[in-house]
């Protein structure tokens, strides 16, 4: 899993060394650095949610706890990066999940990350996810977010997969089992067919060997996924205590 990242730091050769730790943790990709954070706070407030924002504190025009309490619903993890202790407990109060005093080293850097990372685990399986993002086969480096409530199916087809929305059909090179690790999180998903998970959510109908789902979708379900299947539609059919 890949987490986007956000530098807001008015020192140009602060945001070459948060972005070069960036670039040597796999799970971490740069979206977009500021050095004016003005900008940063108009751009961030129309734009999709981040996973990681780094911000200065100590900026023109604009203080990074001023900007945080403006931006900090549009990350899951705020990261102050500062030369100053005095700012702590502000940092505290805008509800910061690290503050990393300057100039920190990568070790630093790289263990706060992996807690964050591991925090941020914890919470996705423990809450109901509600979206995921994705990389498209079409553009490259295009993210597209996929609400789980929308998806209907996915299908692997060779060396990528297909992904079934109520709106669009998305193609991204991922296996099924890299997604189903995802799917896992919540409840909603089985995999009926070596090459299919569905939606239980949009389970039409099934007949005999069939599931019938939106857009005339008709799966087959694998031998080998059967007895999972009809387990789970049998805990959920409504039984009658007549005698048929």
């Amino acid at each position: 899993m890949t987490f986007q990242c956000i530098i807001i730091d008015d020192e140009p050769d602060a945001i070459e060394i948060i972005n070069d730790y960036i670039q040597q943790i796999p799970q971490l990709e740069l979206k977009q650095s500021y050095t004016d954070p003005l900008k940063a706070m108009s751009d961030i407030s129309i734009n999709e949610h981040v996973d990681f924002i780094f911000m200065d504190i100590d900026m023109p025009r604009i203080s990074g706890i001023d900007l945080s309490k403006n931006i900090r619903n549009k990350t899951n993890k705020l990261i102050f990066t500062t030369a100053h202790t005095k700012y702590a407990f502000e940092a505290f109060e805008v509800e910061a999940d690290a503050y990393l005093l300057k100039p920190f080293t990568f070790a630093k850097f790289a263990l706060t990350i992996n807690k964050l990372i591991k925090d941020n685990h914890q919470v996705r399986t423990e809450e109901n996810p509600k979206e995921f993002y994705v990389k498209t086969t079409e553009e490259r480096n295009r993210f597209v977010r996929i609400k789980f409530d929308d998806v209907i199916a996915v299908e692997s087809v060779k060396n990528y997969i297909k992904i079934y929305t109520i709106d669009e059909e998305i193609m991204t090179y991922l296996t099924l089992k890299e997604i189903k690790e995802r799917f896992d999180e919540t409840d909603d998903f089985i995999q009926i067919h070596r090459s299919f998970i569905i939606s239980k959510n949009y389970i039409e109908k099934v007949e005999g060997s069939l599931v019938k789902l939106p857009k005339n979708m008709l799966i087959p379900i694998g031998t080998f996924y059967k007895d999972a299947f009809y387990d789970y539609l049998l805990r959920n059919t409504i039984k009658t205590g007549r005698n048929n």
